[in-house]
């Protein structure tokens, strides 16, 4: 509650300062929906990935605290809820949409924590400085005698919070940028991340030709944010 506060102010301080005072307090009009529907999204694109597992217990799809959101299903719904807003309000939606992918890899970088409550999201075995030990009923069946692993969760958290220094960086210090900059670069970034952690998380939904859903993504992902970015450069 306190980070969204946070989050929600720092949001609507920087855009009145780089875009527009009257726009920004549209935030706080949106900002409860946007959670929700994000949260939402994460949850069908968790359930689409795993179809088979709910097909087959369908009274999990609601079990929300047994774990299962995608973020990429968050990012997808978000961009879509922000968009149809955007004409409802009659505000700029590549603002708003660079603004909050400055801090959306701040609010990843903290959330990752909640897969180390949960004992999931870790990687391969691994038992050098920085490992993470899991207990016995969160570890696969053929790894059941391995204590310890790769703490992916961590991995991920300190690179989200190195993306949102070099976004923050770019946002208060560029003056040029075209819009959707920040947001096709924050795209890239964590594509780039996500594709190093999925080659050792060990908990990943595979499906086409055994590649992880969340590797298709990113390299589509990173592929449509280069275009975008020639797109609005090429003059």
């Amino acid at each position: 509650q306190y980070l969204f506060l946070w989050v929600l102010f720092f949001l609507i301080y920087y855009y009145k300062k780089k875009y527009s005072k009257d726009e920004a307090e549209v935030f706080f009009d949106y900002s409860p929906y946007l959670i929700l529907g994000s949260i939402l999204g994460a949850r069908l694109f968790y359930i689409i990935g795993s179809f088979k597992f709910y097909l087959k217990f369908p009274q999990e799809i609601f079990m929300i605290n047994h774990g299962g959101l995608s973020i990429f299903g968050a990012i997808f719904f978000g961009i879509v809820f922000i968009f149809l807003f955007s004409k409802i309000k009659k505000f700029s939606f590549w603002s708003h949409l660079d603004t909050l992918a400055v801090v959306f890899p701040l609010c990843q970088s903290i959330g990752r924590f909640g897969n180390y409550f949960n004992q999931e999201a870790y990687g391969l075995p691994y038992d050098g400085m920085i490992k993470l030990y899991v207990e016995k009923p969160f570890r696969l069946s053929k790894f059941i005698n391995v204590e310890y692993y790769h703490p992916t969760f961590l991995y991920e958290s300190l690179l989200d919070l190195v993306i949102f220094l070099m976004l923050f960086t770019i946002f208060i210090k560029s003056k040029n940028l075209k819009k959707g900059t920040i947001s096709a670069i924050y795209l890239i970034l964590y594509a780039l991340v996500r594709l190093f952690v999925e080659n050792i998380r060990l908990d990943s939904v595979l499906n086409i030709a055994n590649l992880h859903i969340a590797s298709i993504i990113c390299v589509f992902a990173i592929i449509l944010s280069l275009i975008w970015l020639y797109f609005i450069y090429k003059k």
